[in-house]
């Protein structure tokens, strides 16, 4: 599969299917994390913070092509 090589190497965004789930587990029971309609993202400390959506993922012309 391409897609976990891409995100280990290219973007550097791979984690595990444990962190991953660990992550799920802290967006759906963390008090911190309950805005709505935000881009939840980890640093490497896996601390959590909101994310910006570039204007190119929030482009709803762009989204209908894709």
């Amino acid at each position: 599969l391409l897609f976990p090589p891409f995100q280990k190497y290219i973007t550097k965004g791979f984690v595990s299917e444990e962190e991953a789930g660990k992550r799920l587990a802290q967006v759906v029971s963390d008090p911190s994390l309950t805005k709505s309609g935000v881009y939840w993202s980890w640093n490497n400390d896996s601390a959590s913070f909101e994310n910006q959506l570039s204007e190119e993922a929030s482009d709803p012309g762009k989204a209908r092509k894709v």
